[in-house]
């Protein structure tokens, strides 16, 4: 009888054990979903607002290559080897995000009444045509989130600005210290539009 009772004990555990083996494994981790924001600890300088409150900027379009088109956050760990983590995502597509954290930086940053992103009604009238182009925006297997953009301002069909613009900068290998890392890039970037939209503005 003891026999009988060590064999229905050692059935049951085996039952058990496969049980939270099978929990074990079923187990995935949750969803985390960021999104990129204007910087507020960056150390940008304070400047007065344009004179001229009704010019109209227009900002894009904005364009990104393809590796970026997608809802995971990309990493590089070796060269030429990235990957996509399911559970670390965009809230929405990185283009929108970027688009319109660069319109409210501007907008406040200059003072004006009026950034449009891309696309505006066909009959509107611009002043100014910021366009962005992102060469990579990444963490780096270096340690570094990574910004690289060639930005151009425009008064119809004439350039009156053009300049290329890296940020790098140190950050843990985790999703939000790497989303605050490329924030901080964005803000730079944004500050660097600023000034090349007050030079041809004359300020």
């Amino acid at each position: 009888m003891v026999n009988n009772f060590l064999v229905g004990w050692g059935r049951k555990s085996a039952v058990l054990l496969g049980i939270s083996i099978l929990s074990a494994c079923s187990y995935t981790p949750e969803m985390q979903f960021y999104m990129l924001n204007s910087d507020p600890a960056l150390n940008v300088a304070p400047q007065s607002p344009l004179a001229h409150k009704n010019l109209v900027i227009g900002l894009g379009p904005l364009h990104f290559p393809d590796y970026l088109d997608r809802p995971q956050l990309v990493v590089e760990v070796a060269p030429n080897q990235y990957r996509l983590d399911e559970h670390q995502r965009w809230a929405e597509r990185l283009e929108q995000n970027v688009s319109r954290v660069l319109a409210q930086f501007l907008a406040e940053r200059l003072g004006v009444n009026q950034v449009l992103r891309y696309p505006w009604p066909q009959r509107q009238q611009l002043d100014y045509q910021v366009l962005v182009d992102v060469l990579e925006f990444h963490q780096a297997a270096d340690g570094y989130s990574h910004l690289q953009a060639l930005w151009q301002i425009r008064h119809q069909e004439q350039t009156l600005a053009a300049k290329q613009f890296n940020c790098r900068l140190a950050a843990a290998d985790n999703a939000a210290a790497i989303v605050k890392a490329q924030s901080s890039c964005l803000t730079q970037l944004g500050a660097d539009i600023e000034v090349g939209l007050r030079q041809v503005a004359g300020e």
